[in-house]
C-alpha cells in the first residue's frame, strides 16, 4: 500500500485557465544517414512545460505509451543529457526529492530509482514532487499547473533521446503503468479546482500549409474534427495502456486470417512513428502494401495502392489510405524492413507478388561494364512487434500514420478512445473542402524496475 503523501496546492490552475489547454506540438525530422546518403528520417511531436518555481521549461513528448513525466536530471553526466535541459530540484522553491512511496527522502539517506523500459531506450531516475505547468514558462500564469510527481533522469540511452531536440516525456498512459496515482497528471488534474475534464485530444500533422500540430488537455478541441467521434471501449483497461480490441484487418476490402480468433489489440500511440505489426505477420502485410515504384524521386505517398482497415468494437473502423501509410521515400528491392519469425523482411522480395515482376534497371558504367540496378519499392510504415503475452503476441500498435489522419480523443473516466476524421489538409481536399521515410520512434512503456535504497548518502 502506498503511503499518504501531502498534496499542497493540487492545482495553481487560476479562473483564466481556458479548458481544454491547448499545447502547440513542433514536428521533428531527424535524417538517418548510411554510406553519406540520407535513407529515412526519425520523427517526433513535441511541446513545452514548464516545472517548478521559478519555472525551469523542457521539451517534452506527449506519449500515450507511457504513464511518466520524464526529464533529465542535474546529476545526470553523460552525453544524452547533457545535450538537453536538465531539471535542479534545489532551484525550485516547490520541488521535493521523494521516494517512490511519495515519503520524503531525509537528507542523510539514499534516493530509490526506477528504471523505466521503452520499446526503443530506457532511463533509470529518480522521484521528485513538484509544480508541472503545460505550456511555455512565460505564459504560465494562465496554465493548467498541477503539483505531481514525475521522474527525473539520472541516466538515459542514446536512442532514441540523443537524435531528437526534446528533453523528456510526458507520459500519459493510464493509473496502471505508474508509480502510483500521484504521478499520474491527468489523474491529478482530475483532483484540481477547475473546469477540467479527464480527457485530452492529440491533433498531428506534417505541418503542411501551416498548420499547427496540437494536444488539448482537460478536454478536446472540436475544431481539430471534421467528423463526429466515434468512441471505442479501452481493452483490458488493468494494463494501462490505451488499447482496443481488433475485430478484424482488412487489405483492399479482403479479411486477413490474422484476427480471426479473437486475440488482436492494438494499443494507440502517440509516441511510436509507424504502425506496428506482430512480428509473425509483418512479411504478409509489407507484401500485401507494397508497391513498385514508378520513379525512384517520386513521393510514394501518390501511389497506387489498396486499403489497410483495422475494424474495431462500436462499429469504428480505421481505414488507411497508400497516401497514409506509406513511406514518402521509395526503397531498393532487398532492403531489410524488420524481422518475421526470426528471418528478415526484405521488401521487393520473391514472395511479394506485387513485386516479383519488377524489371531491373542497366546502367551503364565507364569501362563498358554494365551494372544492374535494383529496382526500387514503395513500402508500407510498418514495424515488427514481439511481446510475449499478456500484451502480446498479437498487438499491434496504431501510431503516427493512424493519428495523423484521425483526431483521437482519450477519456480517463470513461476508458474509452474517440476516432474522428482530423480537420487537416489532406482530410479536408479528400472531402472537397480546400482550404520522407520514417525510422521508428518507440516511446510505449514495456517495462519497469524499482530500487529502494536507504543509505548515508542525501539526494
Amino acid at each position: 500500500m502506498v503511503p499518504e503523501t501531502n498534496f499542497s496546492a493540487i492545482s495553481s490552475s487560476t479562473p483564466e485557465t481556458q479548458w481544454p489547454f491547448l499545447v502547440p506540438l513542433t514536428r521533428e525530422s531527424v535524417p538517418v544517414v548510411r554510406k553519406n546518403v540520407t535513407v529515412s528520417h526519425k520523427t517526433s511531436y513535441s511541446g513545452l512545460i514548464s516545472i517548478g518555481t521559478p519555472a525551469q521549461e523542457f521539451r517534452v513528448v506527449f506519449d500515450t505509451g507511457s504513464a511518466h513525466i520524464v526529464v533529465p536530471s542535474i546529476e545526470c553526466n553523460n552525453a544524452t543529457c547533457r545535450e538537453h535541459q536538465q531539471y535542479n530540484v534545489r532551484a525550485s522553491e516547490t520541488g521535493l526529492a521523494i521516494n517512490g512511496d511519495g515519503s520524503t527522502v531525509p537528507e542523510d539517506e539514499l534516493c530509490d530509482q526506477v528504471t523505466i523500459g521503452y520499446g526503443t531506450g530506457q532511463v533509470k531516475g529518480e522521484f521528485v514532487r513538484d509544480q508541472v505547468c503545460p505550456g511555455p514558462g512565460k505564459s504560465r500564469e494562465n496554465s493548467a499547473c498541477i503539483e505531481v510527481s514525475i521522474v527525473t533522469a539520472v541516466e538515459m540511452t542514446n536512442s532514441p533521446f540523443r537524435s531528437f531536440n526534446f528533453d523528456g516525456i510526458f507520459g500519459l498512459a493510464l493509473d496502471a503503468l505508474a508509480m502510483s496515482p500521484e504521478f499520474n497528471f491527468m489523474n491529478r488534474l482530475d483532483s484540481s479546482r477547475g473546469q477540467a475534464s479527464q480527457q485530452f485530444g492529440v491533433f498531428l500533422t506534417e505541418g503542411e500549409h501551416g498548420e499547427q500540430s496540437e494536444i488539448a488537455l482537460g478536454g478536446h478541441n472540436t475544431n481539430r474534427l471534421l467528423t463526429p467521434l466515434q468512441w471505442v471501449p479501452i481493452a483490458m483497461p488493468e494494463m494501462g495502456y490505451w488499447q482496443v480490441f481488433i475485430k478484424e484487418i482488412r487489405i483492399n476490402g479482403k479479411v486477413l486470417d490474422t484476427c480471426t480468433d479473437g486475440s488482436c489489440r492494438a494499443i494507440v500511440d502517440t509516441g511510436t512513428s509507424h504502425v506496428g505489426i506482430p512480428g509473425p505477420d509483418l512479411r504478409t502485410f509489407v507484401n500485401l502494401l507494397s508497391v513498385d515504384a514508378q520513379d525512384p524521386d517520386s513521393d510514394c505517398r501518390r501511389a497506387e495502392g489498396v486499403h489497410l482497415e483495422f475494424v474495431l468494437e462500436a462499429g469504428m473502423t480505421v481505414k488507411l489510405a497508400p497516401s497514409d501509410y506509406m513511406r514518402p521515400l521509395s526503397l531498393q528491392a532487398g532492403t531489410n524492413v524488420g524481422l518475421s519469425n526470426g528471418k528478415p523482411v526484405l521488401v521487393g522480395d520473391a514472395s511479394n507478388s506485387s513485386t516479383a515482376n519488377t524489371t531491373s534497371r542497366d546502367t551503364a558504367l565507364a569501362d563498358g561494364e554494365v551494372e544492374v540496378a535494383k529496382p526500387r519499392v514503395c513500402t508500407p510504415r510498418l514495424m515488427p512487434v514481439n511481446l510475449p503475452a499478456p500484451l502480446g503476441p498479437k498487438l499491434f500498435i496504431l501510431g503516427e500514420p493512424v493519428l495523423q489522419r484521425y483526431y483521437t480523443v482519450y477519456d480517463v473516466a470513461q476508458k474509452e478512445v474517440g476516432f474522428g476524421l482530423a480537420a487537416n489538409s489532406h482530410n479536408k481536399k479528400a472531402f472537397g473542402l480546400d482550404a520522407a521515410l520514417q525510422d521508428e520512434t518507440i516511446l510505449t512503456q514495456v517495462s519497469m524496475r524499482v530500487r529502494f535504497r536507504r543509505g548515508p548518502v542525501a539526494c
